[in-house]
């Protein structure tokens, strides 16, 4: 019974530290991913995130943002941008908003960084989203490694 008991323990400290690692690396194909779990033998830039054990999503947030910081290119009377502003601040991601209406410059720094000057093109790391489709920047927001919701 002793050693059950000291199994069990032993696997629950593991999977403890475990849960508070989060590793960050690139796939060779230059897909960026985190995990969880260490990475393949494959895996170049190589991150190891020691989280803690209880690391509020408000500091996972942070951390992630620091690495993928999102901006959201807009435009004030845009029904689309406003819908992207709603679902990032009900996700509790923090953004960079930049209206693209305050002038020409601003417009052709857009195009300079995304490549469109198409409104709502928002911007997670170094991948770009033009228009909203809820899923697809869902999904960009996961794979950078956002939590999913407060």
């Amino acid at each position: 019974m002793t050693r059950w008991m000291a199994a069990v323990g032993v696997v629950m400290l593991v999977g403890v530290a475990h849960a508070a690692t989060l590793y960050r690396w690139v796939e060779p194909d230059g897909v960026v991913t985190y995990q969880n779990t260490p990475p393949p033998s494959s895996a170049t830039h190589v991150r190891v995130m020691h989280m803690g054990s209880h690391t509020s999503p408000a500091a996972v947030r942070k951390a992630v943002s620091l690495m993928h910081p999102v901006v959201l290119y807009g435009a004030p009377h845009c029904a689309p941008c406003q819908q992207v502003s709603a679902y990032l601040r009900r996700r509790g991601v923090p953004f960079r908003a930049v209206d693209v209406s305050r002038g020409q410059s601003v417009l052709r720094a857009m195009k300079k960084k995304t490549g469109s000057t198409t409104v709502p093109t928002v911007m997670v790391g170094k991948q770009i989203l033009v228009g909203y489709i809820p899923s697809a920047l869902k999904n960009e927001l996961t794979a950078a490694g956002y939590p999913k919701a407060r």
